[in-house]
């Protein structure tokens, strides 16, 4: 029970659009409707001159992502 305790929370935020400026090797997940239903927009901050990276990922694959409300 203390190791569990002792582990670094990993929530992140789902928000409802894709941010304009966004850390390099970040990843944030997106719900903004351009994913079929049960999925979201996984996006990932890229260095400069490079195109981020960006996936549909199942909402069911998301841990510690609060999924009630979105955040802005």
């Amino acid at each position: 029970m203390v190791l569990f305790m002792a582990q670094p929370s990993f929530a992140q935020k789902l928000y409802a659009y894709e941010p304009l400026m966004m850390d390099p090797y970040s990843t944030i997940y997106v719900n903004d409707g351009s994913c079929s239903a049960g999925k979201v927009l996984k996006v990932q901050g890229a260095p400069r001159n490079q195109r981020r990276k960006k996936s549909c990922v199942p909402m069911s694959d998301l841990q510690g992502v609060p999924r009630s409300g979105l955040a802005k």
